[in-house]
């Protein structure tokens, strides 16, 4: 150090704390991973990625005051947290320090030198201890349903106990017909007899209809053992009202309302019922049901993801993404219908869909699709691509093999990397 020339010295801060700069050296590159085959003359070396860039720093401070602009920079090197760097050859970056090292020296009058590591601030992937992605999510579900409960609907009753009643019927079929059941759904299906039967009652207090509508559907999610099952449902009850089920529905000209003369034997395609002719107040309850049962289902949809486990991180992105989406229609569809408390509640569900998926994806396998040049052992692609042959079990059960012991060329074969 006591042979730098000034005039070569560089000026550079950090937290925006003047020091000269003297020299650095650094790493970077790729993490790579060599295999090796036993018995083989052939090998191949996989990239895991960049090497977080780091680098060594020798900084000097002179003049009469080099105590001061010492300890001015080592508070700055030692407050919590990344700090923007100004480096004389690199320019403005986001560094995390590492460990600081200083010396003070009387020569040339008095000079301090202070080596300090700096690293890559990156971006965090993995959530704080303080971070509750999860819980976020399922809070903002529960705003959308306060702030469904809240709203100016239903100021007339015209079509409402009809569509209730269509939709509890819908609900019951959904219902009876999932795969496996648990004991649970007895409960549900008590409940939601009860609401059959005290529905005209209840539809006089809107505010009470909807906390029960967003509460049945919501609670579909615990009848089934496997939540992509849930998510199944949701998907099939928004796709069936999202169209005119909602104004059949309020103007009994449904299929089952259909009037049948049992003497003649003959039906008719259009019954009494449906000539009702719809006003504007029945008109804005069919809209205003129609979106409670769409954003119903969405925000049952938040809850189930929120709560379940994806196998890959592709599943939980594409799942992620397109509840987003919806969300973000409803959202819109919001705005267009006044309803502002409802737009800013969907709006932080979707932020909160999306930020959780985002998180929990990054720590899940990725999933892999690939294709060998000749007919291989599945032993050895297990082998060769998960670094087990006893994984060998786990791919022919993925991907469904009918020839459990080979695999042909012609076949993509998926294969999920383990952590």
């Amino acid at each position: 150090m006591a042979t730098t020339k000034w005039e070569d010295l560089r000026d550079a801060s950090f937290r925006n704390v003047p020091f000269y700069f003297v020299d650095v050296e650094g790493t970077g590159g790729r993490r790579a991973i060599p295999h090796a085959y036993p018995k083989k003359e052939v090998g191949w070396t996989e990239d895991h990625g960049a090497v977080l860039t780091q680098q060594q720093i020798n900084a000097i401070l002179l003049g009469s005051d080099y105590q001061t602009q010492l300890n001015r920079l080592l508070s700055a090197l030692n407050t919590a947290g990344p700090g923007e760097l100004v480096h004389p050859w690199f320019g403005a970056q986001q560094v995390q320090i590492g460990k600081v090292t200083h010396k003070l020296s009387t020569e040339q009058g008095g000079i301090a030198y202070v080596s300090f590591e700096v690293f890559e601030a990156g971006e965090q992937l993995f959530p704080t201890q303080t971070e509750d992605t999860t819980a976020t999510a399922l809070s903002a579900s529960d705003s959308v349903k306060e702030a469904l409960a809240n709203g100016d609907y239903f100021a007339a009753l015209d079509g409402v106990g009809n569509m209730v009643d269509t939709l509890l019927d819908d609900l019951d079929g959904f219902v009876t017909n999932l795969p496996s059941i648990p004991d649970a759904v007895n409960e549900w299906m008590d409940r939601l007899n009860r609401f059959k039967d005290q529905a005209g009652i209840i539809a006089a207090a809107p505010g009470e209809l909807i906390r029960d509508v967003t509460g049945i559907i919501s609670d579909i999610k615990d009848l089934v053992t496997e939540p992509p099952w849930a998510l199944s449902v949701y998907d099939q009850l928004r796709d069936k009202w999202d169209g005119e089920r909602a104004a059949q529905a309020a103007t009994k000209s449904l299929a089952d309302n259909i009037v049948v003369n049992v003497e003649t034997g003959f039906a008719s395609s259009v019954t009494r019922s449906s000539t009702i002719e719809i006003s504007d107040a029945m008109q804005t309850n069919i809209d205003e049901f129609q979106r409670l049962v769409i954003v119903s289902s969405l925000v049952s949809q938040a809850e189930t993801v929120a709560s379940m486990t994806f196998e890959t991180s592709q599943d939980a992105e594409n799942t992620g993404d397109a509840l987003a989406e919806r969300l973000g229609e409803q959202a819109i569809d919001a705005v267009e219908s006044g309803q502002r408390e409802l737009w800013r509640s969907l709006r932080d569900l979707r932020f909160a869909v999306v930020n959780d998926v985002r998180i929990r994806s990054i720590q899940l396998p990725e999933l892999r699709r690939i294709s060998t040049t000749q007919t291989t052992p599945v032993m050895l692609l297990a082998w060769r691509e998960l670094g087990d042959a006893e994984q060998s079990d786990a791919l022919v059960t993925r991907n469904r093999l009918r020839h459990p012991s080979f695999i042909l060329p012609s076949q993509v074969i998926e294969v999920i990397d383990s952590e």
